[in-house]
């Protein structure tokens, strides 16, 4: 049987070190749950698009919701490959720089790859 301290030790943990910003001041419903607000939802939805949040607690009970999105199965093999994942970031910044080429004939230009 598994102790509540047992479970505790096995945790992963996270330093993290951000700028807080105070939003909102949100009261606990009968149920002793919290709900975002319209305002906070609102500010979220309009830079990403969430499905969930990583839940953190800090030692002096500090909580920490960070945004999550969900990836397709199919899709987390890139997330799990540094080589591929930072051919990809390297390709997206080189973009944003203006390092582009045209290319006239796609199935020369990826046959030569």
């Amino acid at each position: 049987m598994k102790t509540a301290k047992a479970a505790q030790k096995k945790k992963e943990v996270f330093e993290i070190r951000e700028v807080f910003i105070p939003v909102d001041t949100r009261p606990l419903d009968s149920k002793h749950r919290i709900t975002l607000g319209g305002r906070l939802q609102k500010l979220l939805i309009s830079k990403m698009k969430i499905d969930s949040y990583q839940v953190f607690v800090g030692k002096e009970g500090d909580i920490l919701l960070r945004p999550a999105v969900s990836i397709p199965s199919s899709e987390a093999w890139v997330y799990r490959n540094p080589e591929v994942i930072g051919k990809i970031r390297q390709g997206l910044k080189e973009a944003a720089d203006g390092k582009i080429e045209k290319v006239d004939d796609l199935e020369s230009f990826l046959s030569d790859l």
